[in-house]
Order: structure tokens, then sequence, then C-alpha cells
């Protein structure tokens, strides 16, 4: 039998079979609003790109079933257990560098602490190891400003 479709429909990738990997839960109400905006940025499909795209496109089927299960696949992907030790270490080590001012160690450190955001320390652990991580001049100066 020949085949009748043209050269555009044969490099098409096939798509029979394939699903997304995010399982849309069912609704559960019979009434509800949906905003224009909110269906515009739905159509605009600009949640994911890039990097963060293909490795969404390369999930299984159906295996994203939670937003915790979504997280917890983006974690493991984009920041492994030895990235995320390493970061953890940089933040845990941070020492403000000689002839950097107060506010160039505080957004170092900040910085350090956007590259691992799941890095798990507490506000008040975050806050002692950059008072720590002071030269005495800045440490006195805190104190002094604290009273």
């Amino acid at each position: 039998m020949a085949d009748n479709r043209s050269m555009a429909q044969m490099l098409q990738a096939p798509i029979e079979g394939y699903e997304d990997a995010i399982v849309v839960p069912p609704i559960n109400a019979n009434n509800f609003e949906l905003k224009q905006t909110l269906i515009n940025l739905v159509q605009s499909n600009q949640f994911t790109e890039g990097e963060a795209q293909i490795w969404l496109d390369k999930e299984p089927p159906r295996s994203i079933l939670t937003w915790e299960d979504l997280v917890s696949k983006f974690i493991n992907q984009f920041f492994p257990p030895s990235k995320t030790t390493y970061l953890q270490n940089e933040i845990i080590n941070f020492l403000q560098k000689p002839n950097k001012t107060f506010n160039e160690a505080w957004e170092r450190f900040n910085d350090l602490l956007r590259q691992c955001p799941h890095h798990g320390f507490s506000e008040l652990h975050q806050l002692d190891t950059f008072y720590n991580a002071l030269n005495p001049n800045d440490q006195d100066a805190l104190d002094s400003a604290a009273g």
C-alpha cells in the first residue's frame, strides 16, 4: 500500500502513546471561575523552558501525581546530592573575604543561599553562620547597632 503522506507529515514525530508526565488532578467542583489572565498564562506555556522543559519532557508518562512529586524530582535532577552537599558546605564555611565590606559579604552569603534553595538551614542558623563569618570590626558594628 502506498504511503500518501507528505514529506512534512512523515518527518513529524509520532505522538501516539505519549502522555504528559504531570497528571492533572480531577476537578471536584461544579462551579468555579477561570479568569482570562490565568487562561492566557496557561496558553502561553511560560512555566517551563530550556533545561527544565527538556527534563519534564523526558519524565515517564503520569509519573508526577502531586506537587511534592514534582518538587522532589526537580530537586533531584537539578540539585543532585553531591551538588547540594557542596553548596551546603560553602554556606557553612562562609567567611567574609579580607577588604570586603559588610554589604558585599551579605550579598555573597545570600547568593550562596539562593544557589541552594533547599539548604535546610533555619533562619537563626543562617544569621549565626553569617555573623560568625564576619570580621571583628563588622561584628562590633552589628553589636552596637543591635544595642
